[in-house]
């Protein structure tokens, strides 16, 4: 899931989506923002194809919905509540955390350059940004 987040990610709300995604690149964010969207939109995708999923007996497609969902909360938890601290406030808490620091900083990059980095939840070497600071092994 994470490379298709990160193909959406370049493509589309870097691309003819931008005009949704831009204000999450924003230094102030609020409670909703007009990125949210993209989550209630991929959160119906997946309501769509659970319920097909067991409705018409087709396990692929519930298969995949159930993915997109736990994918959905670990990027709310993970992207929203500690890399931008929006909800709960848990960036001062992740910090704390080698993995998530980590995360964090190279996130930062993405929103510092406008550039590359286009991942939620994996640091993936070689093809992410890495700063300064990150442990390169």
């Amino acid at each position: 899931m994470e490379f298709i987040a990160r193909f959406v990610h370049k493509y589309v709300m870097h691309g003819f989506m931008w005009f949704i995604h831009k204000d999450h690149h924003r230094d102030q964010h609020g409670t909703f923002e007009r990125n949210d969207l993209f989550g209630a939109l991929f959160a119906t995708l997946a309501a769509y194809l659970i319920f097909n999923g067991i409705f018409n007996l087709n396990p692929i497609s519930l298969g995949l919905g159930i993915g997109m969902t736990c994918y959905g909360i670990s990027y709310f938890f993970v992207h929203d509540m500690i890399i931008h601290d929006r909800h709960l406030h848990l960036r001062s808490w992740a910090m704390k955390h080698k993995y998530f620091r980590e995360l964090v900083m190279v996130h930062d990059v993405h929103h510092n350059k406008g550039r590359g980095n286009w991942g939620f939840l994996l640091i993936i070497r070689g093809l992410d940004e890495i700063p300064e600071g990150v442990d390169r092994v």
